[in-house]
């Protein structure tokens, strides 16, 4: 193995904050909006072409049944995927009553009334698959129980029992797991994945087209143009949505983009996390939504190590509140700093290992870690000589 598991844990939580921001950064540059932090300028610099062509690549995706490619709520989405770390911490394990509560008590605390009905009854399948990042990364080593613990977090989201909207979440959650085994081949992974999808779908569509991409070599704009174009021409085929159009339908094609750019963006570039990062943000589709998924399977694949030191001082530094809405830690999911997301990592990963408690070292009185095999742990007790 590469790099250590454990440096794979930071890396997808990392990977996927750091991109959120830099999505979000960039995204903002794209809508004429400048960069407060000063010293991403050069990470967000835009040439000429980008200026001019990637407005219009997210204007045509801005319809009525796609807003929430757009959407401004992923921050939300990061907060959520940390409350669903706090929670496999807590209870050492996916515990649905616990997860059930934490839903409950996010949906009341993060967002307004008006904000958590929508939210908790439309959720794409993109931001659903940054939630339960942590439920892959716990639950990586058996492709079955994955399944089958991706299924049950998600029962909290009513209404979203759909399997074109649960193959979003299930082709990341595998990816993520297969890389965390060291299993993954960048050659064959989409055709894995569509494998163990085991479903014929607008997403598993536009994943054989991120294989053929890929082997054809094809560039960025000929990527997100392609993958547009081929959700496009899904749609007429969805006689459902046609009979019954919805406004924010969680199973319209465009709303896989996404996941299928971010793949794209991941294994075109496998082995250079900054550049799989920064290509996605200049696709100009869904900025910090794509960018988090990218960072999230690049982070998985290359661990923490990869993770550019001049984007967590970024990261750090960007403590000012952008609207008179947001708070100061917004675009850092709610934790503060990059540190905190490195914390939250390890104690997820030391629950996964069998620590008997997560605030080992400075807190403990030997400094020195309980561990036993998984599922077997029992009470540990620390004598002392008088």
């Amino acid at each position: 193995m590469r790099h250590s598991l454990l440096s794979k844990f930071q890396g997808i939580l990392l990977g996927a904050a750091l991109g959120d921001f830099i999505g979000d950064r960039y995204q903002s540059q794209l809508l004429g909006i400048s960069p407060q932090t000063e010293n991403l300028r050069s990470i967000l610099k835009l040439t000429k072409h980008q200026q001019l062509s990637s407005p219009g690549a997210m204007s045509g995706l801005n319809s009525a049944n796609s807003k929430l490619l757009i959407g401004k709520n992923l921050s939300e989405c990061g907060r959520l995927a940390v409350a669903c770390a706090q929670s496999l911490i807590r209870c050492n394990g996916l515990d649905v009553k616990d997860w059930h509560h934490t839903w409950e008590a996010f949906t009341k605390s993060e967002m307004s009334d008006r904000q958590s009905r929508e939210f908790q009854s439309i959720l794409h399948p993109g931001k659903a698959a940054v939630s339960t990042l942590p439920v892959a990364m716990f639950f990586h080593e058996n492709t079955v129980k994955l399944r089958e613990k991706l299924m049950l977090a998600t029962e909290v989201w009513q209404d979203q029992q759909v399997s074109e909207w649960q193959t979003g979440i299930l082709s990341v959650g595998y990816a993520i797991a297969r890389s965390l085994k060291a299993k993954l081949d960048p050659a064959t992974a989409m055709k894995q994945t569509i494998t163990y999808l085991e479903i014929d779908n607008a997403l598993t569509e536009l994943l054989l087209q991120v294989q053929l991409l890929i082997e054809q070599g094809a560039d960025l704009e000929r990527a997100a143009t392609h993958l547009c174009k081929s959700a496009t021409a899904w749609q007429p085929l969805r006689g459902d949505i046609e009979k019954n159009p919805q406004p924010n339908s969680i199973v319209n094609p465009l709303t896989f983009i996404p996941i299928a750019l971010a793949f794209y963006c991941f294994l075109s570039t496998p082995e250079d996390l900054r550049l799989s990062v920064v290509r996605a943000a200049r696709c100009g589709i869904a900025g910090p939504l794509t960018c988090a998924l990218t960072g999230a399977l690049s982070g998985a694949y290359n661990g923490a190590a990869a993770i550019p030191v001049e984007w967590r001082q970024a990261l750090s530094n960007a403590g000012e509140p952008r609207s008179a809405t947001e708070g100061p830690e917004s675009s850092i999911w709610g934790t503060g700093s990059d540190a905190k997301i490195v914390e939250l990592a390890n104690h997820l990963f030391a629950v996964w290992a069998g620590v008997y408690s997560v605030k080992t070292g400075s807190e403990s009185a030997t400094g020195t870690p309980v561990v036993t095999a998984p599922y077997v742990i029992r009470p540990h007790q620390i004598r002392t000589q008088k």
